[in-house]
C-alpha cells in the first residue's frame, strides 16, 4: 500500500507551488516524478464577448501554474542529479477544439508547446517531460460545465467519444503512469490523446 499526504496548493501563486516540492521532498526524501494536473471551468463565450478577468484567471491556472511546476519540479531534479519524468496535462481541446473555449484552448494549446520546449531543454541532464491529452473525463468540473452549457450529459458523451461515454479517471491514469514509469524510458516531448476516438 502506497503512502500519499494531502495539500492544498494554488498553483498561480509562485511561493504556494515552491512549498508543494519542498513540502513533498520533506516527506519522502527525494522527487521522481510528477504530475501536473491543474485547471478550473473552461471559458464559455466567443471571443468577442470574453471575460478578460476570467480569461487571466484561467491562464494563471491553466498554463502559469504548469510553468511554475515544472521551475521548481525541475530545481529539484536538478539539485539532485535525479533522472526524473515529469507528466503534463493539456487536453484534447488543442486538436479539436470545442466552440466558445478560446482561454481554455489557448492556454491548453501552450501547454503543450511549453512541455516540448522543457523536454529539448532537460533531455540531456535525463529528465523526460511529456503530456497526456485527455478530453472528456467524468469528474465534478465537467459535471459543472456541462450544466452551466445547459447541455445534456448523454448526448454530449457521444459528440466526445467514439466509444460514446466519458472517460473515467482511473482510465486516463493508466498513461500517466506509464509515462511515470521506466516503461517508458525512450519517450519525451509525446503529446498522448486519450480521447476515446475523439481526435
Amino acid at each position: 500500500m502506497g503512502d500519499a499526504i494531502f495539500g492544498q496548493v494554488d498553483v498561480s501563486d509562485e511561493a504556494s507551488v515552491e512549498h508543494m516540492v519542498k513540502a513533498t521532498v520533506d516527506h519522502y526524501g527525494t522527487l521522481d516524478i510528477a504530475i501536473n494536473n491543474a485547471a478550473i471551468t473552461p471559458d464559455d463565450k466567443p471571443l468577442t464577448e470574453t471575460d478578460f478577468e476570467y480569461w487571466d484567471k484561467l491562464m494563471a491556472v491553466d498554463l502559469k501554474g504548469v510553468a511554475l511546476s515544472l521551475k521548481y519540479e525541475l530545481r529539484q531534479f536538478e539539485k539532485e542529479g535525479n533522472v526524473g519524468s515529469i507528466v503534463n496535462t493539456p487536453s484534447a481541446s488543442e486538436v479539436r477544439p470545442q466552440p466558445a473555449n478560446s482561454a481554455y484552448v489557448a492556454a491548453k494549446y501552450s501547454v503543450i508547446g511549453l512541455t516540448k520546449n522543457a523536454a529539448m531543454d532537460y533531455l540531456p541532464k535525463g529528465i523526460r517531460i511529456n503530456t497526456v491529452a485527455p478530453v472528456a473525463i467524468d469528474t465534478p468540473m465537467l459535471r459543472g460545465a456541462i450544466e452551466q452549457c445547459g447541455l445534456e450529459p448523454d448526448s454530449y458523451a457521444k459528440q466526445l467519444s467514439m466509444l460514446g461515454r466519458f472517460a473515467q479517471a482511473e482510465e486516463v491514469a493508466q498513461t500517466y503512469l506509464w509515462l511515470a514509469s521506466d516503461g517508458s524510458s525512450y519517450v519525451t516531448g509525446a503529446v498522448i490523446n486519450v480521447d476515446g476516438g475523439y481526435t
